[in-house]
């Protein structure tokens, strides 16, 4: 009988596998690990001249495992893993953003191997976007899509640091934010009461909701007596063209928003308005959705062209706001009136309340003048 020339270490401990010292003295371990294609199992081998060599290299291949790759993967390896992966868990259209910002935006970094990568490569890689042209805030979305890749090859193990998180993203100029006054607000309502977008305007300024958000109400989402909507979707670009209703992306951002007089009475008006163009359409009507927003043969809007339509209207009446400043007039108009933070960035679908916080935190004058004449009331009313 020929007997083993290697012979079996001392037991290791749950979970580390089998480690064998061979004839020349060197430490063999094996590991079993789950095929890539999930329906059997492999053995990995590995070796090394002490335990704690072989321990690492056996915990190394489970991390590899984990994620399904081979050893000495790269970025490129990774992300191509990753976007197939993260399809499931997310929105179409987001999974198309990802995608796009993994084969236009890294792809400078796609040889390096996934755990050489640091934060100075990410920082390299985003100047060099920022030189192609890209503006500051698309290059921090390309950061937010490799940080979260990044986050999953830490949490599998694969990485010990996320270094996009690490990684100091471009300067931001933040951007004046305009606000329309109470009177500017009466005569762009009163201008477009009668068009085609202005009850879309009216609900716009009332209740702060984005345009998607708008574009993607269902009558069935608005409830006239009980004076509230309920944002349950958003109108996105779909993947071959056009557009699509999709979920929001945040669960913030499914919410039930209450309904003042003047979103009321424009919804009253566009119902009614809607009726006639129906009937006028006959078989030619398209809404499929009952949405409460559409064009005269019952096709949704497109976000562009109402966005463009608004700039004319801006134009013609002096008023220098993009349609989105709707928004942050309704968010300072109910500020001004005293409406507490958290309720303001419950009605805007902020993901937090420190987004409101941040973007409102150049309060204006109106309200430091109300805080300082408050406190005053507290005190008694004056100056000692």
């Amino acid at each position: 009988m020929v007997k083993s020339t290697a012979r079996r270490t001392s037991r290791r401990s749950a979970g580390e596998g089998a480690i064998i010292e061979t004839a020349d003295g060197r430490l063999r371990g094996r590991a079993i690990l789950p095929h890539p294609d999930g329906t059997r199992t492999v053995r990995r081998y590995v070796s090394g001249r002490t335990r704690a060599e072989v321990v690492r290299k056996l915990d190394d291949l489970k991390r590899e495992s984990a994620g399904g790759f081979a050893t000495g993967q790269t970025i490129g390896d990774y992300l191509s893993h990753w976007i197939v992966a993260v399809r499931p868990r997310i929105r179409e259209s987001t999974h198309r953003e990802y995608a796009r910002h993994v084969t236009s935006y890294w792809a400078p970094l796609a040889r390096l191997p996934l755990t050489r990568l640091t934060p100075a490569h990410v920082e390299s890689a985003m100047a060099g976007l920022q030189a192609r042209g890209l503006s500051p805030q698309t290059v921090r979305h390309a950061r937010s899509t490799l940080r979260r890749a990044l986050h999953d090859a830490q949490r599998d193990g694969l990485l010990t640091r996320n270094v996009a998180a690490l990684a100091r993203p471009p300067r931001l100029e933040r951007r004046e934010m305009r606000a329309l006054t109470g009177a500017e607000v009466g005569r762009l309502l009163t201008a477009t009461a009668d068009g085609q977008h202005g009850p879309l305007l009216a609900v716009a300024v009332g209740c702060g909701l984005r345009l998607g958000e708008l574009l993607g109400l269902r009558w069935t989402d608005i409830d006239l007596n009980g004076r509230s909507l309920v944002v349950r979707r958003s109108l996105v670009k779909a993947a071959g063209g056009g557009y699509e209703l999709a979920e929001p992306k945040t669960a913030r951002s499914r919410r039930t928003v209450m309904l003042p007089g003047v979103a009321i009475d424009a919804l009253k008006r566009q119902k009614a308005r809607q009726a006639v163009a129906k009937l006028a359409a006959g078989t030619a009507w398209q809404d499929r959705e009952r949405l409460a927003f559409t064009d005269v043969l019952g096709r949704p809007h497109r976000p562009d062209a109402v966005s463009a339509a608004f700039r004319s209207i801006a134009q013609r009446l002096g008023l220098p706001v993009r349609l989105h400043d709707l928004r942050h007039t309704a968010a300072s108009m109910m500020l001004a009136q005293g409406v507490p933070l958290k309720v303001v960035s419950e009605a805007l679908g902020h993901s937090s309340i420190a987004i409101t916080a941040d973007v409102y935190a150049h309060v204006t004058p109106d309200l430091r003048r109300e805080a300082a004449d408050a406190m005053d009331r507290a005190l008694g009313g004056g100056a000692v």
